[in-house]
């Protein structure tokens, strides 16, 4: 899958009817605000695509690692499950819901967003593994799916042999449809194993629909088959070996600081404490931030050895540079994973990345200490285009990075932090102090300073930018449970840098406010309602890189969001958002989004339907809202101008394991008369995509 935010409009999906709708609502907004926050176009399907892991298959909640999984979510906080734990060590495993009423700090709302998520098992000694036992009883689940845009862009109309040999990423080198196959293989929580192949649309498949001048210019870089495979194979719990990844897989250790590959959910209020899995299997289509290689966690007693190794092609601008051993240098590491145009397949897989290296750690029963290191080799040295914010950017062949964390919970408190450098001698800090002096009421400090020379390839601990890198900041928060089925959470951040950054040519700082309550009205019902402030500086107007200054970019956001459900088969959302941007010497903007969801569910029925129509007006930046999607893929509309969203989904479960799951929606704009530029350029004022997908489960 690729970095977009781009509304994804298409034809009928899979994970809604789940009714898990509170849960589901509240992971939801978490998302949208990483959304908001980002600079980047980010695809955020692998998060989700963890959330619907766990729904699909219950965390057992008198497995300790297993619970960890929901702070990772934010879901509920380290004292719940530290209270979760202790309760156990006095009483026995927990057996029903009807106890856990009685673990300290599990309120109704709580209780709630837990329920559709947990099982109670007891805790099972390792168990052999017998091939048998895995033929007989384990899980297959194969799916294909094909999406595309109606309307013709741009990158696909004809253009003449002479035009595209002057300018030969003038058109896309695929056809319009975007094609994905993916296989996986699970048996309980002990084996997962899978692929997935998948051809982006204007990507082409087999062969490039362009001239032969171009075929010769492209050359080696054409590639045979499909642009993007992937492979992953993961077992756990074989005697010593705690955990083994083959193939693609994903790996973070501590609070992501030193190393922290793919993503991680960033605060939605409480606290930033990180006790996620180790390894972890890549089963995604994201093309970049992957591992491709091995891996294994070694567990004896209280200790744990983490190595692994990861040997990859990956894309980049590549420049001749006669200084440099090889002849060449890259400029720039890309991570779109697009290969639509013969300049994108041009930096294709241009230098091989290896990186390398392991994780020890002890663990008690309320504390870890650990130590990771890992090294980053590629093939041709990375040396960025000279700019003033990138001075102090890595630069050469091989970086070296190590670092310390730790966490420890102590009935009321829970410290944690991790300290890191790279081997420019350059150092990385956070720590967080949460406290909950009572059930109802948490508060919780967190404070971080990444040099502005601080390098890393894979880090992703907690920041306001996309790096962690030139910032320190304080970030405060508290929730409070002020009435039965009443939540408050609040937050702030306070950023700034020390050094210039490509938005802001001087120092800068920001200050974030975040304040939503919460009403849990019953078990299918919840409402919200989240007010935000933003404070940011970024360059003023003007090209000249010396002469820039900063000016102020104010933003308030006022979002209301309900979810109730009417008779047994309806649920019905309603979303208003009003936003107002306050840009220094630019003036004021409005802006609002409002929808309707209505989502059909009959009991005892093989389909379910879901529908949207939303109305927005966002004259300046845009506003985002999440849209239901096929199974293992991930929506966020983002809207600018003004206009009407529609979209229709639905599921159809068929015999012998197979649903159809589809969606099809359409933009309408009532103030352009164009969507898009460039090559993804769209003539009129409507855009219609349709998605399908086919899933069979054995």
């Amino acid at each position: 899958m690729k970095r977009f935010l781009t509304p994804i409009l298409i034809l009928l999906p899979c994970m809604f009817f789940a009714q898990n709708t509170i849960t589901d609502d509240l992971i939801i907004d978490q998302i949208e605000r990483m959304v908001d926050d980002s600079d980047k176009d980010v695809d955020y399907t692998e998060l989700i695509e963890d959330y619907w892991t766990i729904c699909e298959n219950k965390i057992n909640i008198n497995n300790p690692d297993e619970l960890n999984q929901l702070i990772e979510l934010h879901l509920v906080n380290v004292f719940i499950v530290d209270n979760i734990n202790t309760y156990r060590k006095d009483f026995g495993d927990i057996v029903n819901f009807d106890e856990l009423k009685f673990v300290e700090g599990i309120d109704e709302m709580t209780f709630n967003i837990l329920k559709p998520l947990i099982c109670f098992e007891r805790p099972k000694e390792k168990e052999k593994l017998r091939l048998k036992d895995v033929v007989k009883y384990g899980k297959h689940q194969a799916q294909f799916q094909t999406e595309r845009c109606f309307n013709k862009k741009a990158g696909y109309q004809n253009v003449s042999d002479s035009v595209l040999y002057k300018n030969p990423s003038k058109k896309y080198l695929g056809s319009q449809q975007k094609l994905y196959l993916r296989y996986n293989f699970s048996y309980r929580d002990k084996i997962e194993a899978g692929f997935a192949l998948e051809k982006d649309p204007g990507e082409y498949l087999f062969t490039p629909k362009i001239n032969d001048s171009i075929k010769g210019m492209i050359g080696s870089k054409a590639y045979k088959t499909i642009d993007y495979a992937s492979f992953h194979f993961l077992v756990r719990d074989i005697k010593l070996v705690k955990t083994l990844a083959l193939g693609d897989y994903q790996i973070a250790f501590g609070q992501g600081l030193t190393m922290g590959s793919g993503m991680a959910f960033a605060a939605s209020g409480g606290s930033l404490l990180r006790k996620s899995k180790k390894i972890r299997a890549s089963k995604s289509a994201n093309e970049s931030g992957y591992l491709r290689g091995a891996a294994t966690t070694l567990s004896y007693k209280r200790f744990e050895l983490s190595v692994f190794y990861s040997n990859k092609k990956v894309d980049a601008n590549l420049s001749v540079n006669d200084s440099t051993d090889d002849g060449q240098h890259v400029t720039a590491l890309q991570q779109t994973g697009l290969h639509r145009t013969y300049g994108e397949l041009i930096d294709r897989h241009v230098i091989k990345q290896q990186l390398y290296g392991g994780n020890i750690s002890f663990r008690g029963s309320n504390y870890q200490i650990g130590y990771t290191i890992h090294k980053t080799v590629l093939s041709s040295a990375l040396i960025p285009e000279p700019r003033l914010y990138n001075t102090f950017y890595f630069r050469g062949k091989t970086l070296v990075n190590q670092g310390v964390d730790f966490y420890y919970v102590l009935k009321k408190w829970a410290f944690y932090g991790e300290a890191a450098m790279s081997d420019n001698k350059a150092p990385a800090v956070l720590c967080g102090i949460s406290v909950q002096p009572a059930g109802y009421i948490e508060f919780d400090v967190f404070y971080r300073y990444y040099d502005k020379k601080y390098q890393n390839l894979y880090s992703n601990a907690f920041a306001s930018g996309s790096n962690p890198r030139n910032e320190e900041g304080l970030y405060l928060s508290t929730s409070i449970t002020f009435a039965p089925k009443w939540k408050l959470v609040a937050t702030a951040d306070f950023p700034e840098s020390e050094w210039i950054k490509n938005s802001a040519y001087a120092p800068s700082r920001g200050q974030e406010y975040n304040l939503q309550i919460n009403h849990d009205i019953n078990s299918k019902s919840l409402f919200f309602i989240e007010l935000e402030y933003r404070d940011k500086e970024k360059n003023g107007p003007g090209e000249n890189t010396y002469m820039r200054y900063l000016i102020h970019e104010r933003k308030m956001s006022l979002r209301f969001h309900i979810i109730y459900p009417v008779g047994n088969a309806f649920i019905l959302k309603n979303r208003v958002e009003y936003n107002v941007s306050d840009v220094q010497n630019s003036g004021v903007t409005k802006s609002y989004l409002i929808y309707q969801d209505i989502l059909y569910n009959p009991e005892n029925q093989p389909f379910s339907i879901a529908f949207r129509y939303a109305l927005f007006d966002s004259p300046s930046g845009a506003v985002y809202a999440y849209e239901n999607d096929v199974l293992n893929s991930f929506s966020i509309g983002s809207f600018y101008h003004k206009g009407v969203r529609i979209y229709l989904l639905g599921k159809v479960k068929l015999r012998w394991g197979l649903a159809i799951n589809a969606k099809i929606g359409s933009t309408i704009y009532s103030d352009v008369n164009e969507i898009g530029s460039g090559l993804e350029l769209i003539e009129g004022n409507v855009k219609t995509d349709g998605k399908l997908q086919l899933v069979w489960k054995l």
